[in-house]
């Protein structure tokens, strides 16, 4: 699994790092919005799925969850 990469999702540049806890991984992420502000968030691998977590997410994050998951099958 590579470090860092980045996807195109729906007209918007999502960064991708790998991320380690023990024995949890997953991905930090970030993604500029409509507004410019950059939005964090991470992505967990978790009893065979994979989550969002983060704080006051905009609902369109959760909506792309399936291309996230792609995007990171991808890479991976």
């Amino acid at each position: 699994m590579g470090n860092l990469f980045n996807k195109m999702i729906e007209g918007k540049q999502f960064n991708f790092q790998a991320i380690e806890f023990g024995e949890q991984s997953g991905y930090h992420v970030d993604v500029k919005d409509e507004h410019n502000m950059r939005r964090e968030f991470r992505m967990l691998h978790e009893n065979d799925r994979w989550q969002i977590e983060g704080e006051e997410l905009p609902s369109w994050i959760y909506d792309n969850l399936q291309a996230l998951i792609a995007a990171i099958n991808e890479h991976e």
